[in-house]
């Protein structure tokens, strides 16, 4: 199994790729953007994006996803159904608060492939061998995904190393993230966290988070 972090774009987005060796497949984990850099690191690894998955569809989280559906023609695009209007263009430019962001992505966000499945809570993706886990609140259709062999789940902006994350942008809910936190603390203390943005912590760490 490879992991690799990426930290891309201008919200430091942290993008993963997971990668497996005999088979050359790699999962892409929020592809937020600078595509060139994330296509340029599968090339290196020896990896073909096979799917994107979707922790949120929050624009910082998805703008490379067009210019790796181009470069990778069958790759699928996975997230959960509650998220799949984060994907459309009108959507997008209603909420984006960031409108320089909006501007130099415009093209890309603009023609954001279609999911091509749902993922749903307690999904075995058995190819990558991840548990999807729902975890609402930052957005509704909020997942994370849960790696049991490599002790490590993908936690987008749920949960992040001291901090939570924020509910007051369309669909996010408050009561509803901290359950979705609590949730991931369920998991052994030795489980690593990755989180969307910011350093990599465990589930023992953030049982002291002070938000929490």
């Amino acid at each position: 199994m490879i992991l690799r972090r990426l930290v891309v774009g201008e919200y430091q987005t942290n993008c993963y790729i997971l990668g497996n060796e005999e088979t050359k497949s790699a999962w892409i984990i929020d592809p937020g953007s600078d595509a060139e850099l994330i296509i340029d690191e599968l090339t290196s690894l020896g990896l073909i994006a096979r799917s994107v998955l979707l922790t949120h569809a929050h624009y910082d989280h998805i703008a490379a996803l067009t210019r790796l559906k181009a470069h990778y023609p069958a790759m699928e695009v996975l997230v959960g159904k509650e998220d799949e209007k984060g994907l459309d263009y009108e959507v997008i430019k209603n909420y984006c608060l960031d409108r320089r962001f909006f501007t130099i992505h415009q093209e890309a966000l603009k023609n954001l492939p279609k999911p091509s499945e749902y993922l749903t809570d307690g999904q075995y993706l058995e190819d990558s061998r991840l548990t999807v886990i729902a975890t609402p609140g930052h957005t509704p259709g909020g997942r994370s995904y849960y790696h049991k062999e490599g002790r490590f789940i993908f936690t987008g902006d749920t949960l992040f190393a001291r901090s939570i994350g924020r509910t007051d942008l369309p669909g996010g809910d408050y009561p509803t993230l901290i359950k979705s936190c609590h949730r991931i603390l369920e998991l052994e203390d030795d489980v690593q966290i990755l989180p969307g943005h910011g350093p990599i912590t465990t589930v023992g760490n953030e049982r002291r988070n002070p938000y929490l």
